[in-house]
């Protein structure tokens, strides 16, 4: 597909997400309330709000996580706020987007954007995470934006951000997508590996008839250029396509990830369902595996979060749809021998205590931890529920699931990030609306 048949950039929702857009047509619908409660307690955390933010020029409406330095700051970007007067940005995002950074000094914590994404060649609306080299600089994506393509908003970019003294970060975009090979519309975060290449996904474009997606492959030069290597193209047959995700990288360097068409395409035909699939490398080269393909049903259906591995190289991830609750299932695949995964679901979310899960989970000492977008039982401030962040612990057979809800509003809604957890276990991540502006929040759940 080229870029300029690929759909206008105005048209897409702020999820980015077009098979979550003909799915779920309704977004939480807030009716915002002077009255502030923070999160339910429970039996392992209270949740506190950290920041709420405020109009532009700050950054708004935070889709990722966070990643957190040594120091304890916390760093993300919204795919909205900003610059005011940038008419191409405001009219669905209120801006194109912001880095922000959270310092903490005697509980209280400050927030500073740091960059600022104008409409033109740095980029637009960044929507995943950020993460760190080893020497303090920021990787991230823009899902439009950029110098590399016709299309009027650009096809992506790969930026980077580096102190340069003072508290003042320097920008500078390491790579523009054109939409032709090497894709277009990247929207997740990125992956490192030891030797400081950046792995990541285009969920548009590339070489195949459908224009379903990429995996690419970004490699330092000297004097700072970068080359970039288009890995895989997705065909949306039994390997999947719409990569929306970020991926995974094993110990050996193999990458893992989600499509989220494809797979089997009886189910839901004709796009299928979805896959999960591992990207190998030998002498140079890679190969593709598809390692499960989503069936629907009590199987679930729709994966939308990326994956997380544990230290046995098991894999955890969520769907978005299916499960006893049609609501999304957690689930684990396991490694056997002969490259053999096998799939198991180990719960069905429910609409009452959080559905639809978007985030990738945090899987720390045998516990997974995620955050759901929907559900949660309060209907009268989100049209399908606040969502919240849930926990999920298993004794032999018998997985048990607690949940933390955003039930009032004030204190943040609809998350769809990842969950980061620092050297005490308190757990941080964002939500995407609600708070005391209705902007979204930066909460904190202390365990």
């Amino acid at each position: 597909m080229s870029a300029s048949a690929m759909p206008s950039f105005a048209s897409r929702q702020i999820s980015s997400r077009k098979l979550l857009t003909r799915k779920f047509s309704a977004y939480c619908s807030m009716l915002f309330t002077a009255i502030t409660l923070l999160l339910a307690t429970s039996a392992w955390g209270q949740g506190k709000v950290l920041y709420s933010f405020n109009a532009n020029p700050d950054a708004l409406y935070p889709t990722a996580g966070l990643v957190r330095d040594a120091a304890g700051n916390l760093y993300g970007a919204t795919p909205g706020g900003g610059e005011t007067g940038i008419a191409q940005c405001e009219a669905q995002y209120a801006g194109c987007g912001a880095v922000y950074e959270l310092t903490n000094s005697g509980g209280v914590w400050t927030e500073t954007v740091i960059h600022t994404f104008v409409f033109g060649t740095d980029g637009i609306n960044p929507f995943g995470n950020l993460i760190f080299d080893g020497v303090g600089n920021l990787y991230g994506t823009t899902q439009a934006g950029g110098t590399g393509c016709v299309s009027f908003y650009g096809c992506g970019t790969v930026y980077e951000l580096s102190p340069a003294g003072g508290g003042a970060w320097s920008e500078t975009v390491i790579y523009n997508f054109t939409g032709e090979a090497d894709g277009a519309f990247p929207q997740a975060s990125l992956a490192m590996d030891s030797a400081g290449n950046l792995y990541g996904t285009a969920f548009s474009g590339g070489t195949s008839a459908c224009g379903c997606g990429t995996v690419f492959e970004l490699t330092r030069g000297t004097g700072g250029t970068w080359t970039e290597n288009t890995i895989y193209t997705f065909q949306a047959g039994a390997d999947g396509g719409d990569p929306i995700t970020e991926l995974t990288l094993d110990a050996t360097g193999n990458l893992y990830g989600v499509a989220e068409i494809g797979g089997d395409l009886t189910c839901n035909a004709p796009y299928g369902c979805g896959a999960i699939y591992k990207l190998s490398r030998s002498s140079g080269s890679w190969t593709e595996t598809t390692l499960h393909a989503f069936k629907g049903g009590l199987g679930g259906s729709f994966p939308t979060s990326g994956l997380a591995i544990d230290n046995l190289g098991n894999l955890y991830g969520n769907t978005s749809s299916g499960g006893t609750g049609v609501a999304g299932v957690a689930y684990r695949l396991i490694p056997q021998a002969g490259g053999i995964f096998t799939f198991n679901t180990l719960y069905s979310f429910q609409q009452a205590n959080g559905s639809m899960p978007l985030g990738t989970p945090l899987v720390s000492g045998g516990i997974i931890y995620g955050t759901v977008s929907q559900g949660g039982g309060n209907t009268k401030l989100c049209s399908n529920g606040c969502g919240g962040v849930y926990r999920l612990t298993a004794t032999g057979s018998t997985v048990r699931y607690t949940f933390l809800g955003f039930g009032t509003g004030s204190n943040g809604a609809t998350p769809k990030g990842n969950l980061i957890k620092d050297p005490s276990g308190n757990l941080y991540g964002t939500a995407s609306a609600g708070g005391a502006n209705g902007l979204g929040t930066v909460f904190e759940i202390v365990q």
